[in-house]
């Protein structure tokens, strides 16, 4: 690659991530930002129960539609949940034996024995959001 180009990538990468349509990732690598979509899901995947948590950071409410696991999921999954969440709310998804509160399954989805391999994949009217156990 030339030195133009490659100052030229360089310009282009740096506006992006300045724009905030992308971000980088703590390996350096670049990655959508989170800020962009406005939707943020973060799991618990060790406790009981597990928590599967979906944030609308929008000015318009987003369509919840499933809720799952990324890791070899059950034969039941996705669990289809198909919630409005409105603008500024979060909801929390609970599973497993202690499940009590807008409960998935009260068995556990989550195998965080597999480390980065496994992740609670959250399916929205405005896309998918993963977040890893």
């Amino acid at each position: 690659m030339t030195l133009c180009r490659s100052v030229a990538v360089l310009v282009f990468s740096l506006a992006l991530v300045l724009s905030g349509l992308i971000g980088v990732a703590p390996s350096g690598q670049l990655r959508p930002a989170e800020a962009a979509s406005g939707v943020v899901v973060s799991v618990g995947c060790d406790g009981n129960p597990e928590v599967t948590r979906v944030k609308n950071n929008r000015s318009s409410a987003v369509k919840i539609r499933s809720v799952g696991s990324a890791y070899q999921p059950r034969s039941n999954e996705p669990f289809y949940v198909n919630l409005r969440l409105a603008p500024g709310r979060t909801v929390a998804f609970e599973s497993g034996t202690a499940a009590n509160s807008n409960t998935l399954t009260r068995q556990y989805i989550y195998n965080s024995d597999v480390s980065s391999k496994e992740a609670a994949r959250v399916a929205t009217s405005v896309g998918v959001f993963v977040d890893r156990c």
